[in-house]
């Protein structure tokens, strides 16, 4: 099974993928590719082949795809070219990590079968998500809070935070936070700022670290000893 990588063009607000593909002409003969998609919206896949033999017919084949929980939510039999459309939702396994749709096609749609070879195209939605969005408290000597968040795959995290001391009479003052991105799986902190209101950063997040785990952690911690308020934003943009 292949996992689709190749980003071949960008559209407003979605992408293009590509990946070649070929087919025998035994009867079992099927090629699978995965896609990951991280926000819902609608998918377009365009198949398109021929036969290797010279002089052949047009071949027909099967497409088919399949959800992340293993639904089948389209298919096909016909001669090249099939294009389908799927209406992405939520289905079981989005945003928990295996949110990896499949594309099939098998050689099974026509009793004179030969090889064949051609390539998918995929179009998949993409966005900014929100993670997380959340109001803190901290009081001072180095009192901190985590606010815990999954990452549903490889892609870029905007880290924003914001705040301003409790009691107006303070306001003025410089207040400095330290805000790290924690990965628990790792023990690691791949991300650290001290600086006062407002603090922004990004972080790119590879497969090698969500290997470790999709779990991940913002800690806001206060040295001073001001009482402060404020509020945590993570936003991701999917690398696919």
């Amino acid at each position: 099974m292949t996992l689709l990588i190749v980003v071949t063009g960008t559209r407003a607000s979605s992408r293009v993928l590509e990946v070649p593909f070929a087919l025998s002409s035994d009867l079992r003969s099927e090629f699978s590719t995965r896609f990951p998609l991280q926000v819902v919206g609608r998918i377009q896949i365009e198949a398109e082949w021929k036969p290797l033999t010279k002089g052949s017919v047009p071949v027909a084949l099967t497409m088919l795809v399949i959800q992340p929980d293993g639904a089948i939510a389209k298919q096909e039999r016909g001669t090249s070219s099939i294009t389908l459309e799927v209406n992405a939702k939520k289905p079981a396994g989005y945003g928990t990590g295996d949110s990896a749709w499949t594309i099939k096609v098998m050689n099974d749609a026509d009793p004179n079968r030969v090889e064949v070879s051609g390539k998918i195209r995929i179009t998949v939605p993409t966005a900014s998500r929100v993670l997380e969005d959340t109001q803190f408290t901290l009081l001072g000597s180095g009192n901190a809070q985590e606010i815990p968040f999954d990452i549903p795959g490889p892609g870029r995290l905007e880290i924003e935070a914001s705040w301003q001391p409790e009691l107006a009479s303070a306001r003025a003052a410089q207040v400095p936070l330290i805000v790290s991105l924690i990965h628990p799986g790792e023990a690691k902190t791949y991300a650290r700022r001290q600086a006062p209101s407002p603090l922004k950063f990004d972080q790119q997040i590879t497969d090698d670290a969500l290997d470790r785990g999709t779990r991940w952690i913002v800690r806001v911690q206060n040295s001073t000893q001001t009482k402060v308020k404020g509020r945590i934003k993570v936003t991701y943009n999917s690398s696919l």
